[in-house]
């Protein structure tokens, strides 16, 4: 569960080039058609489960008088660390500098600030419960774990276990060993569902 909180100062975008700003930043970050990208079911539910929200600011005082953008992207806090936080930083920023007349303004002028804060675990819920990042996981990849539709791994990749995503197993930091098997995952979080899982299992 991600929400984009996109805050822009009033006037500066017609309805329809937030709407469009909006449609770009929900599919930039929960994937596109790539290889590495999980299974649609997956991505489906991702997007079900992401609010983009692009606000106009009455009063907006910094220097200047370019259009400015402040994201501020809240997920659940395990999901939070460098790589995610790098990931998600460039996806806003990429999608962002797509609806420009000049893409390449973003990254010659630091009028687009991306800050990613983590929420501690229970505080968001969804179905009428608080819920951990765990259980968020989940709610995302069950319909990948119950279909039992596989993909296969090409030479050098597995597939996460959890959320069907192609992991490099020559730059995999996140194994595990189960019964003569090597698991990768794309995150922690999916290796906690997948060992959670094998525990009660």
């Amino acid at each position: 569960m991600i929400t984009i909180e996109v805050h822009v100062r009033k006037g500066t975008l017609t309805a329809a080039r937030r709407e469009e700003l909006g449609r770009a930043l929900l599919g930039s970050v929960t994937g596109g058609a790539g290889e590495e990208d999980a299974p649609a079911v997956v991505l489906d539910t991702a997007r079900t489960l992401t609010n983009v929200l692009v606000r106009e600011e009455e009063t907006w005082v910094t220097h200047g008088d370019q259009p400015r953008y402040l994201v501020r992207v809240t997920v659940p806090g395990s999901w939070h660390g460098k790589e995610f936080n790098t990931y998600m930083i460039t996806a806003v920023t990429e999608a962002i500098a797509a609806t420009e007349d000049d893409p390449g303004r973003l990254y010659r002028e630091p009028h687009c600030q991306v800050q990613v804060v983590g929420l501690k675990e229970h505080a968001v819920g969804t179905l009428g419960k608080a819920m951990t990042a765990t259980g968020i996981t989940r709610l995302i990849t069950d319909g990948y774990r119950t279909a039992g539709d596989r993909r296969e791994a090409a030479p050098g990749t597995a597939i996460d276990p959890v959320c069907g995503m192609t992991v490099d197993l020559a730059t995999a930091t996140i194994t595990l060993e189960h019964d003569d098997t090597l698991y990768a995952f794309c995150a922690p979080v999916c290796k906690k569902v997948f060992t959670e899982e094998l525990a009660a299992g």
